[in-house]
């Protein structure tokens, strides 16, 4: 189950599992403090119907919310919403490319996440010059693609190390 899946569902169970618990029913409480939020049956109800491991994992999940700082509760909560308003196929997508990273390697997520730096990094027009450019390389056949990925590597990372030898592509594609 994806990370933002899950924390919908605690969003959705957190009363029920508070009010079941006695324990706050805020992010905001603290710990000594007992705050019982109004009871939702309906939620009661999807709480008691979740396994045991699935109520253990929404409560670690929990509990890491709760470590988060306000400021990081408050982007999340803004995410998640985003991500509710979004179309179902662009949920789906961006499920999917969840699901990708999480099967990459440590080492290929560092890559990855040193690649989009440097290209957040360029200018906006450098950044729409090397959108085109990955556009056009799925037009082209197998050995122009490949060679025109090394001009590409070039020039804009500063030669084919740049880019660790990894294939110029985008996610879900």
């Amino acid at each position: 189950m994806s990370f933002v899946r899950m924390l919908i569902i605690v969003m959705l169970l957190l009363p029920a599992a508070n009010a079941a618990a006695g324990a706050p029913a805020t992010p905001e409480s603290t710990p000594g403090e007992i705050t019982v939020a109004p009871v939702d049956p309906a939620a009661i109800q999807r709480w008691q119907q979740l396994s045991p491991e699935q109520q253990q994992t929404l409560r670690e999940r929990y509990q890491q919310y709760l470590q988060l700082s306000p400021e990081q509760r408050q982007q999340l909560q803004q995410n998640l919403q985003r991500f509710q308003a979004m179309p179902t196929a662009q949920q789906q997508r961006i499920q999917e490319r969840f699901r990708q990273w999480q099967a990459l390697s440590p080492e290929r997520q560092e890559h990855l996440r040193h690649v989009f730096q440097r290209f957040n990094q360029m200018s906006p027009a450098d950044q729409q010059k090397f959108r085109q450019e990955l556009d056009q390389l799925d037009t082209l056949p197998e050995q122009e693609r490949s060679q025109r990925q090394q001009q590409l590597r070039h020039d804009f990372w500063g030669g084919s190390r740049g880019m660790g030898g990894m294939p110029m592509r985008r996610m879900g594609r």
